[in-house]
């Protein structure tokens, strides 16, 4: 027996294909570049940090900016990003290096979010 597939009501954003990788906004899924969004990683201290130079090694999960950042930590999104491997999230101590850094690389997703 096949399951049908669901009609278009949600459909993918349309991004160039040669454009480069693409990411998931944690907050809020929106589909974006890599470039344009901010990249979260666990710090060597066990703590989630902002890695604006993206050299933390392991796995990163991105925001799109400040605004998103409540909408992840109501979501408990840290916890399945970093496969439970999120230690101490301190959404203030985020959210001014979010806002203190400027935009994003690209500049397209800003600082406030979606």
């Amino acid at each position: 027996m096949r399951l049908k597939a669901r009609s278009g009501s949600r459909r993918k954003e349309e991004l160039p294909a040669d454009a480069g990788p693409v990411r998931c906004c944690i907050g809020c899924g929106a589909r974006r570049l890599q470039e344009e969004l901010t990249r979260l990683a666990v710090g060597p201290e066990g703590a989630v940090v902002v890695d604006r130079d993206r050299l933390l090694p392991g796995r990163g999960a991105y925001l799109c900016g400040a605004g998103c950042l409540a909408a992840a930590v109501k979501r408990k999104a840290f916890g399945r990003a970093f496969r439970g491997r999120a230690g101490l999230v301190d959404p203030s101590v985020l959210g001014q290096a979010l806002e203190s850094s400027g935009p994003a690389r690209g500049g397209a997703a800003g600082g406030s979010g979606c």
